[in-house]
């Protein structure tokens, strides 16, 4: 069974919402390649970008060898959904050892039920890039439909969820399909052996959480962090912990670090995963909830007391005016606590019409603790050859540049690639 994504975006626009929000003037918008994706994109070797495109490609962009010279697209994979490859590969790749790059593919496979899938670069330069599949999902205990990106550990596992499957129950909001997973795939012992897939966790739909929509992050102690979309105490989506077992082949152990409530302000269906910022503090976006009902940005503060509650603070709620709304992207956090991201629909441009237009956003720390953040547009999209419609986060270069993508418009009407230049 095909699962099909998409997103019912129904909050009543009409709520005023108090709020101070900053246009930015400096930074420019550049496109870089004039077709776009539904994922971002991810740094290789001397400045090469990754990503996937629509086409149900693997690509990479070289940067231009002059500064405003254009950048050079090279197909590193197309995928068939033919003898076993994959199809619908709606994650962005990473890195691994050795420049391998890993990903995962929804759909195809042998079961159509989607794949992992390892991407070797040439031997040597100027040829083909080997694609293998690692895993194909079966569609029983083990999940199925990896939606999201994968995390390499440094001693090269992969780390990934699945959206449904895994079997451990079939409440409302599972469709009988079973409820995500989070799964790891250790590397052969020897070159050219089989890679061993072990499921970690089974969501129920419960308080546990259900759905999984984006990938996971690794803690400093091997503990992994993410979210699940649906589920929880109130079904508004919840982030979890998954703690590796104090001996080898031991059971993983999930906790819930908060769960959404949807309720006087807060947050609710978080589609994007955390990342880990100062201090430890995860940071993360809902596509609904807030006080206008249109998103928000929060943040989850450890205990100070091992065992005790995380501690969740909405730091910024969307108005669906100039500053946008639904943010389906993540964060990203840079070294002096200040957050990235992007809004998929509205904005300030005078000639887009709302619904995919999107923005780039800053939020500024406060101060002091326990002060108000300051969210920052920084660019408002207006569609035509500069795209619209980011679905997904941002990627920061080493010059503080941000990175994307946005799925509409463009040349092609397929979205772009875009630098946003400080």
């Amino acid at each position: 069974m095909k699962i099909l994504w998409f997103i019912t975006l129904t909050a009543a626009l009409g709520a005023s919402v108090p709020v101070s929000i900053a246009q930015a003037s400096g930074p420019s918008l550049t496109t870089i390649y004039g077709s776009g994706s539904y994922v971002s994109v991810v740094f290789g070797a001397n400045g090469v970008l990754y990503g996937t495109g629509k086409s149900g490609t693997v690509f990479e962009l070289a940067p231009p060898p002059a500064p405003g010279g254009p950048w050079t697209e090279n197909v590193l994979h197309t995928f068939t959904g033919q003898n076993g490859d994959g199809s619908a590969p709606y994650a962005c790749p990473v890195r691994g050892r050795n420049g391998a790059l890993y990903g995962t593919t929804q759909e195809g496979g042998t079961t159509g039920l989607g794949i992992v899938y390892e991407l070797a670069p040439p031997a040597t330069q100027g040829g083909g890039w080997t694609e293998t599949v690692l895993y194909t999902f079966m569609g029983g205990t083990d999940g199925s439909y990896p939606f999201a990106s994968l995390v390499v550990s440094k001693m090269g596992t992969l780390y990934g969820t699945t959206s449904v499957g895994g079997g451990a129950g079939t409440p409302v909001g599972c469709n009988g399909l079973g409820c995500g997973t989070v799964f790891e795939l250790t590397a052969p012992a020897s070159a050219g052996g089989a890679w061993t897939e072990s499921v970690l966790y089974r969501f129920t739909g419960g308080s546990d959480g259900g759905n999984p929509s984006a990938g996971l992050v690794i803690g400093p102690k091997g503990q992994l962090y993410g979210t699940t979309e649906y589920g929880g105490a109130s079904a508004d989506g919840v982030v979890f912990e998954l703690t590796p077992p104090s001996a080898p082949g031991g059971a993983w152990t999930e906790t819930v670090l908060y769960t959404f409530t949807n309720q006087n302000g807060d947050g609710a269906f978080p589609w994007a995963g955390v990342v880990i910022g100062p201090n430890g503090v995860l940071y993360g976006t809902t596509t609904e909830g807030g006080t206008a009902g249109l998103g928000a940005v929060y943040d989850l503060a450890p205990p100070a007391t091992p065992g005790a509650a995380w501690t969740e603070t909405v730091l910024y709620s969307f108005t669906g005016t100039s500053d946008g709304s639904d943010p389906l992207g993540g964060v990203i956090v840079n070294s002096a606590g200040v957050l990235y991201g992007t809004t998929l629909n509205f904005g300030g441009s005078p000639s887009c019409s709302g619904y995919y237009c999107g923005t780039v956003f800053a939020l500024q720390p406060p101060a002091s603790p326990g002060g108000t953040w300051t969210q920052t547009v920084l660019h408002s999209f207006s569609g035509g050859s500069q795209g619209a419609g980011p679905w997904a986060g941002l990627t920061m270069g080493k010059s503080g540049a941000l990175y994307g993508t946005t799925s509409v418009d463009g040349a092609s009407n397929t979205g772009t690639v875009f630098a946003l230049l400080p």
